[in-house]
């Protein structure tokens, strides 16, 4: 009964560590994990904040816009180590990448590469599509890192918009980019959990 009551004990460790959130750094950039959120890295904050420079109020059908994507914090920035990576995601147009060392493609979006990590700031061009009749989607999840190499004290944030065409007509809404859950309630929840294995351990015990 011993042996059956560890085994059941150390199976559910197993599955709640399966079930948490990964906090492992990606110097190297972030695939489709990151779609809605920088989860590699810490926690969010609103001291980081993503901005997207270069976006008209409107596009013109086929044009061509130099975007600089930006992550700006308080936390501080060191050479030579990590300082930051981002996921640019877009739902209409082309994207020309101006620094292949810095920025790649990966998994329907784009990414830091290792080079671009230790960087806080990014430039695209991106091409409008020929229909400026509808709109486009722009959401970029962004990382401020410190560079001690692991997730301690990274923070991240995101920031979207949908830019209509110079011919759209409607309502344009914006996106909800809402978090099922803050770092409080992951603290709860987890928390409940860890009460719930003890109460269970010294039960089958």
């Amino acid at each position: 009964m011993r042996f059956s009551g560890l085994y059941v004990f150390s199976l559910l460790v197993l599955v709640v560590a399966l079930g948490s959130p990964s906090i492992q750094s990606a110097p190297a950039g972030i695939g489709s994990l990151a779609d809605n959120g920088c989860a590699c890295h810490g926690g969010y904050s609103n001291t980081t904040q993503p901005i997207i420079f270069g976006l008209p109020a409107e596009f013109e059908s086929n044009a061509t816009y130099d975007l600089t994507l930006s992550v700006e914090a308080d936390s501080g920035q060191h050479s030579e180590s990590a300082q930051g990576g981002f996921r640019f995601l877009i739902s209409d147009g082309t994207i020309e990448i101006q620094n292949q060392s810095r920025v790649q493609f990966l998994d329907d979006g784009w990414t830091h590469t290792e080079t671009g990590n230790q960087y806080r700031s990014w430039n695209l061009t991106w091409t409008a599509p020929s229909d400026n009749t509808t709109t486009v989607d722009f959401v970029l999840h962004g990382n401020a890192v410190n560079g001690n190499g692991n997730s301690e004290g990274d923070m991240w944030n995101s920031y979207g918009t949908v830019l209509p065409g110079t011919q759209h007509e409607g309502p344009v809404d914006q996106p909800d980019l809402t978090k099922e859950f803050d770092d409080t309630q992951y603290g709860i929840l987890y928390g409940g959990l860890a009460a719930l294995l003890v109460f269970l351990y010294f039960a089958i015990k």
